[in-house]
């Protein structure tokens, strides 16, 4: 009987959190309540969110942590491995251990909501998104950023700076735009779906990082 009772908490935690994660990426978190993240959920107690998590705020907190930690876990491994090879790492390698990470978060047959929730969320509570990652779920990410200033040695440090803000405004946007087509299912969108597209992807983020100094 315990076991069945935790076994009904557990479901319903994973039922909150993928309805609200959904909900999240379609209207951010401020246009969501959490009467309807219970009801999206199947919960017929309309604060079964305050009885999980104790807060909608503390609900965010957990989604943010949940898709961060995997990403950081998977930058991390790829770097190690690469770093492992006895030779020096390309540019290229680098980007990709940017971007590949970041997808396929989603259980299988589960739509993939992540990046668009955070890049929702962040650009309205950029504060309380770097709170949440508290100065641990991003170091992969940091590591990746240390080794693109090393390709960018030719040019400032500010403009150096200047384009670690560009790449990440740009891994966001298009990481969340490319989610927000492969969700729509009333047509094929056979750009998106392509692993080409990544790779394109990659080589402009590589493209930005090699661009010559200003004039």
């Amino acid at each position: 009987m315990v076991r069945l009772q935790e076994k009904n908490e557990s479901d319903a935690v994973d039922a909150l959190k993928r309805a609200a994660l959904k909900l999240f990426a379609e209207r951010g978190v401020d246009g969501v309540t959490v009467r309807e993240i219970a009801a999206a959920a199947g919960q017929k107690n309309h604060g079964a969110v305050g009885y999980h998590f104790g807060s909608k705020a503390e609900l965010i907190r957990v989604l943010i942590v949940d898709g961060a930690s995997l990403i950081d876990a998977r930058r991390n491994a790829a770097l190690d491995a690469l770093l492992a090879m006895d030779r020096p790492a390309e540019l290229e390698e680098i980007i990709r251990i940017l971007v590949y990470p970041s997808i396929n978060l989603a259980p299988p047959g589960a739509e993939e909501c992540y990046n668009r929730f955070v890049v929702l969320f962040a650009m309205a509570h950029r504060d309380l998104f770097m709170r949440a990652l508290e100065d641990r779920w991003n170091t992969g990410y940091q590591r990746c950023i240390e080794w693109l200033r090393g390709w960018m040695a030719h040019i400032p440090e500010r403009d150096q700076t200047e384009r670690i803000v560009f790449i990440e405004a740009y891994l966001g946007g298009v990481l969340s735009a490319r989610e927000t087509r492969l969700a729509d299912s009333s047509r094929t969108h056979t750009t998106w779906s392509s692993e080409r597209v990544l790779e394109h992807f990659v080589q402009t983020i590589a493209a930005i990082v090699r661009a010559p100094a200003m004039a």
